[in-house]
């Protein structure tokens, strides 16, 4: 008795409604257990009093479910049920969804402590499908991903320069992509005439670079995947006759944003091989290949695609390569871009005649389909 005396002095030193409600309903509740329930109901009823002046809606919520268990446990089961329709009428007002659901599945079970199952069935429910509406929007399901259809881009572009000499590069890219549940792929096609009057036989004014990338990747979750790549290219710029590899190995996703916006980084072993005017009939196994890709990232009114490649061949380290492809996009109508693209390429056993180090860069228009 004196304990409880000595809490009750601690209350009246409470300004806090909320704390001074909690606190008066246990104190109640053990006053209940030792057989004086008039004290018991004295102390619930200022509880009470306490809690109509919360002003938070969820904490009073929470404090009427409190004093409305105790009322019944006193055998008060009218009073409980008139505070438990009181709150839930509260609770039904909150406009944050998860707040809203967690208070309607306590006055739920408290409904189910006090004997009114049914209510308590019809008001898990309600809670049920708040939680899962707020789950739907608020962080939807991206995996399985949702399967589409043939997707693509065009891209046209072109450089000229007369003076001295008269040189032009004109290029073309196509780009096409598919999701399915579990599985895309990614196929890409760049070529570029680079014309340059001032060449001397046996060289030609014209010459291609070509090349094309293919990638297969099956995920098996929204994070883990498992990819094959391939390349095909050929630069006479660079005397490359022909340049291939075959890369397969696991991949992992860094970040997602929807289907079309991720950041995703790769390792695998294959093989690579070149036919140029350096190496003729080149063939590195195994060889290592990291790739970043960082695609279609948003900016307002701009859009940044990055892709960064690093092969080494374990038979051979210093023969490294590298390269990185950088493209901002400058959105203009509808399916229509403006691009600006920066090519690095480091080799560090390069083709005969060329520097390590080679900068390409491409301005032209996109089409997205």
């Amino acid at each position: 008795m004196q304990i409880l005396e000595e809490a009750l002095g601690v209350v009246n030193t409470l300004e806090e409604p909320e704390a001074k409600a909690q606190l008066l309903t246990q104190i109640a509740l053990k006053y209940a257990v030792i057989a004086q329930e008039e004290r018991a109901q004295t102390l619930l009823a200022d509880a009470l009093i306490a809690a109509n002046d919360i002003e938070e809606d969820s904490a009073r919520v929470r404090v009427q479910t409190a004093i409305a268990m105790a009322y019944f446990r006193l055998g008060q089961p009218a009073t409980a049920t008139d505070l438990l329709s009181e709150a839930l009428a509260t609770a039904n007002r909150l406009e944050d969804p998860q707040v809203k659901s967690s208070l309607l599945a306590q006055i739920a079970l408290t409904y189910n402590a006090i004997g009114l199952g049914d209510r308590s069935l019809a008001i898990l429910s309600e809670s049920r499908d708040i939680a899962l509406g707020t789950k739907s929007e608020e962080s939807p399901s991206l995996f399985p991903f949702e399967p589409s259809g043939w997707e693509g881009q065009v891209e046209l572009g072109a450089s000229f320069f007369s003076g001295a000499k008269i040189t032009s590069e004109t290029a073309f890219n196509f780009a096409l992509e598919r999701q399915w549940p579990t599985d895309e792929v990614d196929f890409q096609i760049s070529f570029i005439n680079d014309y340059d009057d001032s060449r001397v036989s046996p060289e030609e004014d014209n010459q291609i670079q070509g090349q094309i990338d293919a990638e297969y990747r099956h995920h098996a979750t929204e994070r883990y995947q498992y990819f094959i790549s391939s390349l095909v290219r050929r630069d006479e710029t660079d005397g490359i006759d022909i340049r291939t590899n075959l890369y397969t190995g696991p991949g992992i996703n860094i970040w997602r944003a929807g289907p079309d916006r991720s950041f995703d980084m790769q390792l695998g072993l294959g093989i690579r091989y070149e036919d140029s005017n350096r190496r003729q009939d080149d063939l590195d196994v195994p060889v290592a290949q990291y790739r970043m890709r960082y695609k279609d990232v948003y900016f307002d009114f701009l859009s940044l695609r990055q892709f960064v490649t690093f092969e080494l061949p374990f038979d051979d380290f210093d023969d490294y390569y590298m390269e990185s492809s950088t493209t901002l996009g400058i959105p203009l109508v509808q399916g229509w871009s403006f691009n600006n693209t920066l090519i690095l390429r480091y080799a560090n056993n390069p083709s005969l005649d060329n520097p390590n180090l080679r900068l390409d860069f491409l301005t032209g228009i996109e089409y997205e389909f």
